[in-house]
Protein backbone atom coordinates (compact mmCIF):
# COMPACT_ATOMS: atom_id res chain seq x y z
CA UNK A 1 0.00 0.00 0.00
CA UNK A 2 1.43 3.36 -1.08
CA UNK A 3 1.88 5.88 1.71
CA UNK A 4 0.98 9.42 0.68
CA UNK A 5 3.30 12.26 1.71
CA UNK A 6 1.98 14.87 4.13
CA UNK A 7 -0.01 17.59 2.33
CA UNK A 8 1.53 21.01 1.76
CA UNK A 9 0.09 24.49 2.22
CA UNK A 10 0.55 28.12 1.31
CA UNK A 11 4.38 28.01 1.38
CA UNK A 12 4.62 25.36 -1.34
CA UNK A 13 1.90 27.01 -3.43
CA UNK A 14 3.48 30.46 -3.09
CA UNK A 15 6.85 29.09 -4.27
CA UNK A 16 5.26 27.99 -7.55
CA UNK A 17 3.14 31.11 -8.12
CA UNK A 18 6.03 33.41 -7.25
CA UNK A 19 8.42 31.72 -9.67
CA UNK A 20 5.91 31.49 -12.53
CA UNK A 21 3.70 34.60 -12.85
CA UNK A 22 1.80 32.92 -15.68
CA UNK A 23 0.52 30.44 -13.07
CA UNK A 24 -0.19 33.14 -10.46
CA UNK A 25 -3.96 32.87 -10.82
CA UNK A 26 -6.16 34.71 -8.33
CA UNK A 27 -9.77 35.78 -7.86
CA UNK A 28 -10.55 39.27 -9.09
CA UNK A 29 -13.69 39.46 -6.88
CA UNK A 30 -15.58 41.36 -9.56
CA UNK A 31 -18.92 41.38 -7.72
CA UNK A 32 -17.42 42.44 -4.40
CA UNK A 33 -15.40 45.21 -6.03
CA UNK A 34 -18.49 46.44 -7.88
CA UNK A 35 -20.55 46.36 -4.69
CA UNK A 36 -17.85 48.28 -2.83
CA UNK A 37 -17.88 50.96 -5.55
CA UNK A 38 -21.66 51.14 -5.39
CA UNK A 39 -21.60 51.65 -1.62
CA UNK A 40 -18.99 54.42 -1.85
CA UNK A 41 -20.90 56.00 -4.70
CA UNK A 42 -24.07 56.00 -2.57
CA UNK A 43 -22.17 57.60 0.32
CA UNK A 44 -20.86 60.32 -1.97
CA UNK A 45 -24.30 61.00 -3.44
CA UNK A 46 -25.62 61.38 0.12
CA UNK A 47 -22.77 63.71 1.09
CA UNK A 48 -23.27 65.69 -2.11
CA UNK A 49 -26.88 66.33 -1.10
CA UNK A 50 -25.85 67.36 2.42
CA UNK A 51 -23.30 69.79 1.01
CA UNK A 52 -25.85 71.40 -1.27
CA UNK A 53 -28.30 71.82 1.59
CA UNK A 54 -25.59 73.32 3.82
CA UNK A 55 -24.64 75.78 1.07
CA UNK A 56 -28.25 76.85 0.62
CA UNK A 57 -28.75 77.21 4.39
CA UNK A 58 -25.66 79.38 4.79
CA UNK A 59 -26.56 81.52 1.78
CA UNK A 60 -30.11 82.08 3.04
CA UNK A 61 -29.07 82.71 6.67
CA UNK A 62 -28.52 86.44 6.21
CA UNK A 63 -25.50 86.19 8.51
CA UNK A 64 -22.69 88.52 7.51
CA UNK A 65 -20.07 85.74 7.54
CA UNK A 66 -22.11 82.67 6.47
CA UNK A 67 -23.43 84.30 3.29
CA UNK A 68 -19.87 84.54 1.89
CA UNK A 69 -18.83 80.95 2.63
CA UNK A 70 -19.54 80.04 -0.98
CA UNK A 71 -17.26 82.85 -2.21
CA UNK A 72 -14.46 82.95 0.39
CA UNK A 73 -12.54 79.75 1.11
CA UNK A 74 -10.77 81.24 4.14
CA UNK A 75 -14.01 82.13 5.86
CA UNK A 76 -15.40 78.68 5.10
CA UNK A 77 -12.32 76.87 6.44
CA UNK A 78 -12.39 78.90 9.68
CA UNK A 79 -16.18 78.72 10.10
CA UNK A 80 -16.02 76.07 12.81
CA UNK A 81 -13.88 78.23 15.08
CA UNK A 82 -15.83 81.45 14.63
CA UNK A 83 -17.95 82.52 17.67
CA UNK A 84 -21.20 82.70 15.71
CA UNK A 85 -20.16 80.77 12.63
CA UNK A 86 -21.55 77.51 11.26
CA UNK A 87 -18.99 74.79 10.44
CA UNK A 88 -21.39 72.24 9.00
CA UNK A 89 -20.57 73.04 5.36
CA UNK A 90 -16.81 72.70 5.92
CA UNK A 91 -17.25 69.47 7.87
CA UNK A 92 -19.15 67.96 4.95
CA UNK A 93 -16.46 69.16 2.53
CA UNK A 94 -13.78 67.37 4.57
CA UNK A 95 -15.83 64.16 4.69
CA UNK A 96 -16.35 64.33 0.92
CA UNK A 97 -12.63 64.88 0.37
CA UNK A 98 -11.76 61.76 2.36
CA UNK A 99 -14.43 59.61 0.71
CA UNK A 100 -13.57 60.86 -2.78
CA UNK A 101 -9.96 59.76 -2.28
CA UNK A 102 -11.08 56.24 -1.35
CA UNK A 103 -13.58 56.13 -4.21
CA UNK A 104 -11.16 57.36 -6.89
CA UNK A 105 -8.43 54.96 -5.79
CA UNK A 106 -10.85 52.02 -5.79
CA UNK A 107 -12.22 53.04 -9.19
CA UNK A 108 -8.76 53.31 -10.75
CA UNK A 109 -7.66 49.98 -9.27
CA UNK A 110 -10.84 48.33 -10.55
CA UNK A 111 -10.17 49.81 -14.01
CA UNK A 112 -6.67 48.34 -14.00
CA UNK A 113 -7.96 45.00 -12.74
CA UNK A 114 -10.59 44.84 -15.47
CA UNK A 115 -7.84 45.14 -18.10
CA UNK A 116 -5.97 42.11 -16.75
CA UNK A 117 -6.45 38.92 -18.76
CA UNK A 118 -7.66 35.63 -17.42
CA UNK A 119 -5.46 32.51 -17.38
CA UNK A 120 -4.91 30.20 -20.32
CA UNK A 121 -6.77 26.90 -20.16
CA UNK A 122 -3.56 24.88 -20.17
CA UNK A 123 -2.11 26.91 -17.29
CA UNK A 124 -5.30 26.48 -15.27
CA UNK A 125 -5.31 22.73 -15.91
CA UNK A 126 -1.65 22.41 -14.95
CA UNK A 127 -2.16 24.32 -11.69
CA UNK A 128 -5.16 22.14 -10.77
CA UNK A 129 -3.18 18.97 -11.47
CA UNK A 130 -0.11 20.26 -9.64
CA UNK A 131 -2.19 21.05 -6.55
CA UNK A 132 -3.92 17.66 -6.48
CA UNK A 133 -1.16 15.20 -7.35
CA UNK A 134 0.84 13.74 -4.41
CA UNK A 135 3.86 13.40 -6.71
CA UNK A 136 3.84 17.14 -7.46
CA UNK A 137 2.64 20.01 -5.29
CA UNK A 138 0.03 18.15 -3.23
CA UNK A 139 -1.39 21.32 -1.69
CA UNK A 140 -4.36 20.84 0.62
CA UNK A 141 -5.78 24.04 2.09
CA UNK A 142 -8.26 23.82 4.96
CA UNK A 143 -10.04 27.17 4.77
CA UNK A 144 -12.87 28.52 2.64
CA UNK A 145 -10.34 29.21 -0.13
CA UNK A 146 -9.63 25.50 -0.60
CA UNK A 147 -11.68 25.25 -3.81
CA UNK A 148 -10.64 28.54 -5.45
CA UNK A 149 -8.75 26.62 -8.14
CA UNK A 150 -10.66 23.34 -7.92
CA UNK A 151 -14.07 24.81 -8.82
CA UNK A 152 -13.20 28.18 -10.33
CA UNK A 153 -15.45 30.80 -11.83
CA UNK A 154 -13.26 31.37 -14.88
CA UNK A 155 -14.72 34.82 -15.57
CA UNK A 156 -13.64 35.90 -12.06
CA UNK A 157 -10.01 34.79 -12.38
CA UNK A 158 -7.05 36.96 -13.23
CA UNK A 159 -3.42 36.01 -13.92
CA UNK A 160 -0.50 38.26 -13.04
CA UNK A 161 1.29 37.70 -16.34
CA UNK A 162 -0.34 36.19 -19.38
CA UNK A 163 2.01 35.05 -22.19
CA UNK A 164 2.34 37.44 -25.10
CA UNK A 165 0.11 37.05 -28.11
CA UNK A 166 0.84 33.63 -29.61
CA UNK A 167 0.29 32.19 -33.04
CA UNK A 168 -1.87 29.13 -33.56
CA UNK A 169 1.27 27.11 -34.25
CA UNK A 170 2.82 28.20 -30.94
CA UNK A 171 -0.30 27.13 -29.06
CA UNK A 172 -0.29 23.76 -30.84
CA UNK A 173 3.38 23.26 -29.98
CA UNK A 174 2.76 24.21 -26.37
CA UNK A 175 -0.43 22.18 -25.90
CA UNK A 176 0.13 19.00 -27.90
CA UNK A 177 3.61 18.61 -29.38
CA UNK A 178 5.40 19.12 -26.05
CA UNK A 179 3.05 16.64 -24.37
CA UNK A 180 3.84 13.86 -26.81
CA UNK A 181 7.49 14.81 -27.04
CA UNK A 182 7.80 14.46 -23.28
CA UNK A 183 6.02 11.10 -23.33
CA UNK A 184 8.35 9.74 -26.00
CA UNK A 185 11.63 11.31 -24.90
CA UNK A 186 10.99 11.83 -21.18
CA UNK A 187 14.29 10.16 -20.25
CA UNK A 188 16.24 12.80 -22.15
CA UNK A 189 14.55 15.71 -20.39
CA UNK A 190 14.96 15.17 -16.67
CA UNK A 191 12.56 16.79 -14.19
CA UNK A 192 13.97 19.70 -12.22
CA UNK A 193 15.59 18.81 -8.92
CA UNK A 194 13.97 21.62 -6.93
CA UNK A 195 11.62 20.05 -4.37
CA UNK A 196 9.00 22.66 -5.23
CA UNK A 197 8.69 21.20 -8.72
CA UNK A 198 8.91 17.46 -8.07
CA UNK A 199 8.12 15.37 -11.16
CA UNK A 200 7.64 18.53 -13.20
CA UNK A 201 9.36 19.10 -16.55
CA UNK A 202 9.68 22.78 -17.47
CA UNK A 203 9.93 24.05 -21.05
CA UNK A 204 10.60 27.75 -21.49
CA UNK A 205 8.25 29.86 -23.60
CA UNK A 206 11.22 31.04 -25.66
CA UNK A 207 12.05 27.45 -26.65
CA UNK A 208 8.48 26.81 -27.77
CA UNK A 209 8.42 30.10 -29.67
CA UNK A 210 11.69 29.22 -31.44
CA UNK A 211 10.34 25.81 -32.44
CA UNK A 212 7.22 27.42 -33.87
CA UNK A 213 9.31 30.07 -35.64
CA UNK A 214 11.48 27.42 -37.31
CA UNK A 215 8.43 25.59 -38.66
CA UNK A 216 6.86 28.88 -39.73
CA UNK A 217 10.00 30.04 -41.52
CA UNK A 218 10.23 26.73 -43.36
CA UNK A 219 6.65 27.04 -44.56
CA UNK A 220 7.08 30.73 -45.44
CA UNK A 221 10.09 29.96 -47.64
CA UNK A 222 8.53 26.86 -49.20
CA UNK A 223 5.14 28.23 -50.22
CA UNK A 224 6.38 30.98 -52.63
CA UNK A 225 8.83 28.56 -54.30
CA UNK A 226 6.11 25.94 -54.58
CA UNK A 227 3.77 28.49 -56.13
CA UNK A 228 6.40 29.51 -58.71
CA UNK A 229 7.08 25.88 -59.67
CA UNK A 230 3.40 25.09 -60.06
CA UNK A 231 2.69 28.19 -62.11
CA UNK A 232 5.71 27.45 -64.33
CA UNK A 233 4.52 23.95 -65.10
CA UNK A 234 0.94 25.01 -65.83
CA UNK A 235 0.67 26.38 -69.36
CA UNK A 236 -3.02 27.14 -69.51
CA UNK A 237 -3.88 30.68 -68.37
CA UNK A 238 -7.23 29.57 -66.95
CA UNK A 239 -5.52 26.85 -64.91
CA UNK A 240 -2.93 29.34 -63.68
CA UNK A 241 -5.72 31.58 -62.43
CA UNK A 242 -7.28 28.58 -60.72
CA UNK A 243 -3.95 27.75 -59.04
CA UNK A 244 -3.55 31.35 -57.88
CA UNK A 245 -7.11 31.24 -56.49
CA UNK A 246 -6.22 28.08 -54.58
CA UNK A 247 -2.82 29.20 -53.29
CA UNK A 248 -3.95 32.62 -52.08
CA UNK A 249 -6.21 31.36 -49.25
CA UNK A 250 -3.57 28.71 -48.48
CA UNK A 251 -0.97 31.45 -48.00
CA UNK A 252 -3.42 33.47 -45.90
CA UNK A 253 -4.16 30.42 -43.73
CA UNK A 254 -0.43 29.83 -43.23
CA UNK A 255 -0.01 33.43 -42.08
CA UNK A 256 -2.82 33.02 -39.59
CA UNK A 257 -1.37 29.77 -38.23
CA UNK A 258 2.32 30.62 -38.01
CA UNK A 259 2.22 34.35 -37.22
CA UNK A 260 0.72 36.33 -34.36
CA UNK A 261 -0.20 39.28 -36.58
CA UNK A 262 -3.59 40.93 -36.58
CA UNK A 263 -6.16 40.15 -39.24
CA UNK A 264 -5.54 43.45 -41.08
CA UNK A 265 -1.78 42.71 -41.21
CA UNK A 266 -2.38 39.23 -42.61
CA UNK A 267 -4.79 40.71 -45.16
CA UNK A 268 -2.20 43.25 -46.30
CA UNK A 269 0.47 40.56 -46.67
CA UNK A 270 -1.90 38.35 -48.68
CA UNK A 271 -2.88 41.24 -50.96
CA UNK A 272 0.78 42.06 -51.59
Amino acid sequence: MTTLPPPNGYTKLASLLGSHPDLAIFRRFGSLNAKNLLYMQAELVNLEGKLQRAIEADTASGHVDRVIYDRDWQSLAESGGAPDGCGEQWEVVLRIREKLKEYNEALLLQTMLAKQSGPLDRDMQFLQEWIKRPSMGYVYLLGADADVWEKPDLADLVVLKRPERQSTASRVVGDFVVLWWNRIFRKKKQPVTDSNYTNTVIYSDSTLAKASAVVGSACASTLPVLAIIILYTVKSMSRRLAVITLLTPLFSAALGIFSSGRAIENFAATAA
